[in-house]
């Protein structure tokens, strides 16, 4: 199972959605996903009230590596991750920013 997920907070959905082309564009740059955990928390940015945490923290674990990137949303720290990795170019496609509607649609539905 190439890039393991875990945290205490769930990834969007189009983040999830994107692992294909991360993992496409890590075997490109001659890393193995196989090797990757991503983790996502929060980060120990102050929380707003009806709004949620402001930041996470995003550890991506690979073997004896760690590091750590704060974003507010996962589109961010998927930018910032490819950044990391090389993927200069930009070929991959820009992942959907999560704005405030998209938050409230998810927060309005109900969990299954």
């Amino acid at each position: 199972m190439p890039i393991r997920l875990q945290g205490t907070v769930a990834f969007e959905p189009e983040f999830v959605g994107n692992l294909t082309m991360l993992t496409r564009t890590m075997i490109a740059r001659g890393l193995d996903p196989d090797d990757y955990v991503i983790a996502k928390d929060i980060a120990a940015a102050p929380t707003l009230p009806f709004v949620g945490p402001i930041a996470y923290d995003y550890a991506v674990i690979a073997g004896e590596t760690r590091i750590v990137i704060t974003e507010a949303g996962d589109a961010g720290f998927l930018d910032e991750f490819l950044r990391h990795i090389g993927d200069v170019d930009g070929g991959a496609p820009p992942l959907a920013a999560d704005g405030v509607f998209s938050r409230l649609t998810r927060w309005m539905s109900p969990q299954a």
